[in-house]
């Protein structure tokens, strides 16, 4: 399992979640905007948010995304799936404000959990749905490659797994 620690650059600092901390990240998840391609759109909603959290708040190592300027919540991402034995781990149920979009944000944040997770894992996976063009268009910026199509748990059409392997991190 990844230590649960504080992580930091010179653009943003990833806090570990607490349950006491959904206010904070409401208040960065509530434009529509945010999730016009997730399959559930209502995740600016109360109710749709309330989910979200539930599950962010249960992956191995939630994160609030801090910007280190405004020292604001900009955003919340995870680590999750830890698996010892593929030495491998996940990371998702991310989300950035959208003036936060298109920058050099989501790729430093990237770089910074991928930094912190291969000095423990060889593999560092990312789920995405099909029609999550942004985010795929995201993952082939930091360098990941698509492995596979399968379709989601929850009924809702296909998901596509990307990874990027340690020896081919820079």
């Amino acid at each position: 399992m990844l230590e649960k620690k504080t992580l930091s650059n010179e653009l943003v600092k990833l806090i570990p979640m607490i349950k006491e901390d959904y206010e904070w990240v409401y208040a960065a998840a509530s434009d529509p905007k945010i999730w016009e391609q997730h399959p559930d759109t209502r995740r600016y909603s109360p109710i749709g948010f309330t989910k979200y959290f539930q599950k962010l708040i249960a992956t191995d190592i939630p994160y609030l995304i801090i910007d280190q300027k405004t020292e604001q919540v900009i955003g919340a991402t995870s680590f999750y799936q830890f698996n010892e034995e593929e030495k491998s781990t996940a990371i998702g149920y991310s989300f950035l404000k959208t003036e936060y979009w298109g920058g050099e944000y989501n790729k430093s944040i990237k770089k910074l959990m991928m930094d912190f997770a291969f000095e423990q894992v060889d593999k560092v996976i990312f789920h995405v749905r099909k029609g999550n063009l942004r985010s795929q268009a995201a993952l082939s910026k930091i360098g990941a490659t698509e492995e596979f199509e399968y379709p989601a748990e929850d009924g809702t059409g296909d998901q596509v797994q990307y990874c990027i392997r340690k020896e081919d991190y820079q």
